[in-house]
């Protein structure tokens, strides 16, 4: 039995975007995979390693991954409780002008992404789950995301030795595996073996966020997982995700992604064309 459920969303001429639910368990690589379009990977919950020419790649939910048509690459689980994200693919003819031109490096397989952005991917799977979203709307939604992520300028390579890129990867996962863990820079990094001064200067070095602010990102991805799910309890989600209170998460949801929790729930909920297609576009808008 297959342990990924892969559902086309919308189709059309110009764009395909596919809902991915994987429930594969914790992992080593699989075996290689080619032969695709090229497509942009955003998370909806969850991560996994990316493998292309000896180097991985951490997809979350703060991460989108680039997969570029003609590479040869592998894909690994190193979580527990799978993953879902949504690929994103425009036709051959177009590519070159939303993806850029290929590379002879690898160093923008990886993209940031903002909490605002989150938001609006959230937004837009919500309206195509419920078959409420427009095509235009979903067209000019989807491509102004996408552009907005890729065309971001990228973070300098930083000059970082093996030891200390493996060091901000481990520190990567610890955060993944449990957003809603409340330990301190002390905590952390003694379980990491390692100086708390020296964990922070590598982690902010590698992927240009401190570690508050990627924590941040990743509970900011899973409420609105839960809010799109319609949760009604916003001060027991605040204490699930690992927020101090109530309007501490209220306050970092409204300063990151724009809108009150309560606001974006309803939005969230909202399936008619004409309410996703005005407020899909401002989303966009107010992310850049």
């Amino acid at each position: 039995m297959s342990l990924a459920d892969a559902t086309v969303l919308f189709d059309s001429p110009l764009l395909r975007i596919t809902g991915v639910e994987c429930r594969h368990p914790r992992g080593g690589c699989s075996c290689e995979r080619g032969d695709e379009r090229t497509h942009l990977a955003l998370l909806r919950r969850g991560g996994f390693g990316y493998h292309l020419r000896n180097t991985m790649y951490v997809g979350d939910p703060a991460t989108a991954l680039l997969y570029r048509a003609g590479d040869s690459y592998r894909i690994s689980h190193p979580f527990d409780g799978g993953d879902a994200c949504t690929c994103f693919e425009l036709a051959p003819e177009h590519e070159e002008e939303l993806f850029g031109r290929r590379l002879c490096d690898t160093a923008d397989a990886a993209r940031m992404v903002s909490p605002a952005e989150q938001y609006a991917h959230r937004a837009l799977h919500a309206a195509l789950v419920s078959r409420g979203a427009d095509p235009l709307a979903t067209e000019e939604a989807a491509s102004s995301l996408c552009h907005g992520i890729l065309h971001r300028a990228a973070l300098p390579e930083a000059t970082l030795s093996v030891a200390a890129r493996r060091l901000a990867g481990r520190a990567r996962e610890a955060l993944l595996a449990n957003p809603a863990d409340d330990a301190g820079l002390a905590v952390l990094a003694a379980r990491l073996g390692c100086s708390p001064f020296h964990l922070a200067r590598v982690f902010r070095r590698a992927f240009g966020l401190s570690l508050t602010d990627y924590r941040t990102r990743l509970r900011l991805a899973l409420a609105l997982e839960r809010l799109a799910a319609g949760t009604e309890d916003l001060a027991a989600l605040a204490c699930e995700l690992g927020f101090s209170h109530h309007s501490h998460f209220g306050a970092a949801f409204r300063r990151h992604v724009g809108l009150t929790p309560a606001v974006a729930r309803e939005r969230l909920r909202a399936a008619t064309a004409a309410r996703m297609g005005r407020f899909l576009i401002a989303a966009q808008q107010s992310s850049r």
